[in-house]
């Protein structure tokens, strides 16, 4: 049978489905439980369980530290955590991050988080309206967004309720200018219970240079009012 290659687009696919099938298989005691919190986080018994299997002496340094970060970014440890202040906005967070190679200076992996706000709220500035979804985008650990951006990053959103669908294009507005890099965009997507894939990459500055991050698709479920 002859096989046709994958696009570098539906390896990247086939990488962020992977790490949903290895958090499954590392967790097999919580297949039929609540996995995520009430902010769409990995609860502490799946954090605890992979915390556990990375700690084999057999995972490789990259994985076991990259594993490492996002744990401490779920359980609102080092800098940044994910404290959520008093009285701030509803949000929505993606069901996994995305690991960017060569981010960091060009060299080093970044972890990149992106979380869902739908409206009404008054974050992000300059504000969301009512029945739309701002999207935001951070890359742990790098520099400010470089002024020019080799590939968009863009989120892939549609509604199934309404039938509403589109792609928003994430950009610098004024959020972390000294970084970590953060970009952001808000979609018309009427209330109801919005699907979002989030694809393309995001070009950082640091001293001496630039580095173009390209993210592994990441997905995300978000109910707005």
């Amino acid at each position: 049978m002859n096989r046709r290659p994958l696009s570098g687009l539906a390896r990247r696919s086939v990488v962020a489905l992977g790490g949903l099938a290895l958090v499954a298989t590392l967790t097999p005691a919580t297949a039929g439980a609540q996995v995520l919190d009430e902010l769409g986080r990995p609860n502490e018994q799946i954090l605890g369980s992979v915390e556990g299997t990375v700690q084999n002496p057999a995972v490789p340094e990259n994985i076991r530290s990259s594993a490492e970060q996002l744990i401490a970014f779920f359980r609102g440890e080092g800098e940044p955590g994910v404290g959520i202040p008093e009285n701030g906005p509803a949000i929505a967070q993606f069901l996994y991050p995305t690991v960017m190679e060569n981010c960091i200076d060009g060299n080093s992996s970044a972890v990149g988080t992106i979380t869902a706000v739908p409206g009404p709220a008054e974050l992000p500035l300059p504000g969301v309206p009512e029945h739309q979804t701002a999207f935001v985008f951070t890359a742990l650990g790098t520099g400010p967004v470089a002024e020019n951006q080799i590939e968009p990053l863009v989120v892939d959103w549609f509604n199934p309720t309404n039938g509403r669908r589109g792609s928003t294009e994430l950009g610098f507005n004024g959020m972390n200018p000294e970084g970590p890099a953060t970009v952001s965009g808000v979609a018309d997507t009427g209330g109801g219970q919005v699907l979002a894939v989030l694809r393309g990459g995001l070009t950082t500055a640091f001293d001496g240079g630039e580095a173009n991050c390209r993210v592994a698709p990441t997905v995300g479920i978000i109910p707005v009012t």
